[in-house]
């Protein structure tokens, strides 16, 4: 499906460390950028989500969008303007 680069793994652990009821990771196109990621903790699973664990982290995707992330590397990326991004690469 896709990968995980230590540097996203190790953030997104941070994230999942602050929030106390949060323990999914949606994973979401930004509809402007098909290389760019929103990411949100989540404490539930929607109908339409696939759930995908990968090194201890449980991610949730709409199954409509899980043909984007096939073949790709989630990777976490400062932004130039001061925002933390996360980008799907692929490998």
């Amino acid at each position: 499906m896709f990968s995980i680069t230590d540097v996203a793994k190790t953030e997104l652990h941070g994230r999942l460390n602050v929030s106390e009821t949060k323990k999914f990771i949606r994973l979401q196109l930004r509809f402007s950028c098909l290389v760019k990621l929103k990411l949100t903790l989540e404490d539930s699973i929607q109908p339409n989500d696939e759930e995908i664990t990968i090194d201890g982290l449980d991610f949730i995707i709409d199954k409509t969008q899980l043909h984007y992330f096939s073949n790709n590397q989630i990777n976490y990326v400062p932004d130039q303007t001061g925002f933390m991004e996360f980008v799907a690469e692929a490998v």
